[in-house]
């Protein structure tokens, strides 16, 4: 063979004939209809990237994750059950990947910006859920919320442990914990390119980023910053990151880099194409160990 042809084989495009990977979720997949509609993680509408009808809804991956974590029937029944109740395309959820130990773990996040949806209440949402998962807390009286979030893991869905409700006021979250509310976090959210100077100032401003001794770009990786909205948030016991509307391929590094379990990154990255009509929403939890920021907590985002 000429050494002219062999560059040219050489520079032959490399095709994944491989196909996508085995599922471990039992259930069939869910495709989008001419009717579906798609938000972020505060519950904002936006024009998926790509054709989407016949592709492949975000739950999937949700689903996929109450698979890998042995939880698929059970977070299958809470799932039909919040779209009985509530309808369809109303609720964020979110899966936490506690680096730790590992486990996964769960969030639904309800909205109602203006207070303007009779049906949506903390009451009737853990009315919806009692008969699926034990929820406490509740409001000591009348709040001018405007989301409100129940959490839960597998021992909540496999044997009742209770599940907490945090609520959302003006930019602070307080959990519930019987008729008390705790101080969660405070958090602000900017636009990642008009805005860039203020979030800088708010990480470099977080108790748990030392400026001279932590890697900014650890936080804020490229594929993460070319996003429409960065949150800065400050907890109780750590500062955290969240970064909105990222693509499919971005969503698939985000998993690797925090050693998600490898069925789930599979799933995502063996599915780009079916996947790839839509945005995610993605967070990490830090904390200073041993004078350094570590992520201790990850998390992705999706609608039903």
């Amino acid at each position: 063979m000429s050494p002219e042809r062999s560059r040219q084989r050489a520079r032959l495009p490399v095709t994944n004939v491989a196909g996508p990977a085995p599922r471990q979720s039992l259930a069939p997949l869910e495709t989008c209809g001419p009717d579906d509609r798609f938000h972020d993680y505060i519950l904002a509408e936006y024009e998926p990237i790509a054709p989407a009808l016949g592709k492949l809804r975000s739950l999937n991956v949700l689903v996929e994750s109450f698979a890998i974590a042995g939880v698929e029937r059970e977070g299958l029944a809470l799932l039909s059950a919040v779209r009985a109740g509530l309808g369809p395309f109303r609720t964020v959820w979110g899966i936490k990947r506690h680096h730790a130990h590992g486990e996964l773990g769960w969030e639904l996040y309800f909205y109602d910006f203006q207070r303007a949806h009779a049906d949506l209440s903390i009451a009737r949402v853990a009315a919806i859920l009692a008969p699926h998962l034990r929820v406490t807390g509740r409001e000591p009286r009348p709040l001018p919320w405007h989301m409100f979030s129940v959490e839960l893991g597998p021992a909540g869905l496999l044997e009742g442990a209770p599940s907490a409700i945090d609520i959302y006021i003006d930019m602070r979250s307080y959990k519930c914990v019987a008729d008390e509310l705790v101080f969660e976090n405070v958090y602000t959210f900017h636009d990642a390119r008009a805005e860039i100077e203020e979030v800088l100032h708010r990480v470099r401003s977080c108790v748990h980023f030392d400026p001279s001794r932590d890697a900014l770009h650890r936080l804020m990786p490229a594929h993460l910053f070319n996003c429409r909205k960065i949150c800065v948030a400050n907890k109780r016991h750590a500062d955290a990151m969240y970064f909105s509307r990222i693509p499919t391929p971005a969503l698939s590094r985000f998993l690797r880099d925090h050693q998600w379990p490898g069925a789930l990154q599979d799933f995502v990255r063996t599915r780009d194409e079916a996947l790839g009509h839509l945005l995610w929403d993605v967070g990490i939890d830090f904390r200073a160990i041993d004078g350094r920021a570590t992520t201790i907590k990850s998390g992705i985002y999706g609608s039903f």
